[in-house]
């Protein structure tokens, strides 16, 4: 008896930690900081950040974000997140940045994207010598490594 009660207590010990029954985890939190070099982005143009899954679904944002940013300053946003993507989905997705200029501006910067996940591991992806103007007023950076 003693044997058939091991052997049950084994298989169900790897049936339930197995790999198939582990949670993946899940996005909590995204942050995007904003370092603004040498043109800032003028008081009524307005930014929109979207992060998106590997097949262009959004799971975070922040839009309408206003104000002036001058040149050698620091800005962050916090993203709201939307449902609970997987950390998988995220990982191989994209962030697009797109501006709403109410008139000429080119504003040009560096960012960095903070993700953060439900096991506390983290993505962070730093994009450098970006810029974006009434003519060219979106842009897409890859978190693929």
């Amino acid at each position: 008896m003693k044997t058939i009660m091991y052997c049950l207590a084994l298989v169900a010990l790897a049936v339930f930690t197995s790999a198939a029954f582990a949670q993946e985890p899940t996005l909590t939190s995204v942050e995007a900081k904003f370092d603004t070099t040498i043109d800032n982005k003028d008081q009524q143009t307005k930014l929109d950040v979207y992060v998106k899954t590997n097949d262009g679904h959004e799971v975070a944002k922040s839009e309408g974000n206003e104000g002036r940013w001058n040149k050698n300053s620091t800005h962050t946003l916090t993203l709201q997140v939307e449902g609970s993507p997987r950390k998988g989905e995220v990982a191989n997705g994209s962030v697009t940045l797109t501006l709403h200029p109410q008139r000429r501006n080119k504003w040009k910067f560096n960012y960095k994207v903070t993700l953060k996940f439900s096991d506390d591991t983290f993505i962070t992806k730093k994009f450098d010598g970006c810029f974006l103007t009434e003519h060219d007023p979106a842009r897409t950076d890859s978190l693929v490594e």
